[in-house]
C-alpha cells in the first residue's frame, strides 16, 4: 500500500519541488552519502521519509517538501542518524524481506532503534524475528558448550582416578 496525497492538501509554495519517481535523490546520513531513486523512499513506507516525499494523486509526480527536511551544502537531504547503520535500512527499502541482516545482536538492537526512528514497522518486525532467532541460537550454543564441559570433566575425572592409564 503506497501513500498518495493530492497537492491540494498542502500549501503550494517554493518549498515544494516536483520530481519523477525514477529521479535520483541524494542523502547525507550522518556524513555518509547515499543515492537512490525517490521511488525507493516512497515504497519504503517510512513515516520519516513520508513527511517530505509524497506522490501527488493528480499528476503522479513526486512532491519533495523542502520545508520538512534539511538540505546540506551539496543539495543532499541530511538525515541525522548513523550512516553505517543506514546502509541496512536502505537495503531493506530496496529488497524488503530478502535483505541481508547481521547476526550480531548488538547491531540488530541498534537497527531496531533505526527502524523505530524511520517508522518502518515491517523492518522492525523482521529485525525482532532475527533477534529471537539469534537468542535461540545463542541458547543452543550455550547448552552444547555446557554439555561438552560436563563431558570433559567426566573424562578428566575418569583419567585421574585410573591413574592416567588407558
Amino acid at each position: 500500500m503506497q501513500l498518495h496525497f493530492s497537492s491540494l492538501e498542502f500549501q503550494a509554495s517554493s518549498d515544494v519541488t516536483t520530481q519523477h519517481v525514477t529521479d535520483i535523490v541524494h542523502l547525507n546520513v550522518g556524513g555518509k552519502r547515499y543515492s537512490t531513486h525517490f521511488e525507493t523512499l516512497i515504497r519504503s513506507r517510512s513515516s520519516y521519509f513520508n513527511r517530505f516525499v509524497r506522490i501527488d494523486d493528480v499528476s503522479g509526480k513526486v512532491l519533495l517538501y523542502l520545508k520538512n527536511c534539511s538540505i546540506d551544502s551539496t543539495g543532499a537531504i541530511f538525515v541525522n542518524r548513523d550512516g553505517d547503520l543506514f546502509a541496512y535500512a536502505l537495503q531493506f527499502m530496496r529488497d524488503g524481506k530478502r535483505a541481508a541482516l547481521p547476526q550480531n545482536t548488538d547491531i540488530l538492537q541498534q537497527l531496531v532503534r533505526e527502524a523505530e526512528f524511520f517508522g518502518m514497522d515491517i523492518w522492525k518486525i523482521e529485525l525482532q524475528k532475527r533477534l529471537e532467532e539469534e537468542s535461540r541460537r545463542g541458547s543452543q550454543i550455550h547448552d552444547l558448550l555446557s554439555a561438552i564441559d560436563t563431558r570433559v570433566a567426566q573424562i578428566s575425572e575418569s583419567i585421574y582416578f585410573n591413574g592416567f592409564k588407558p
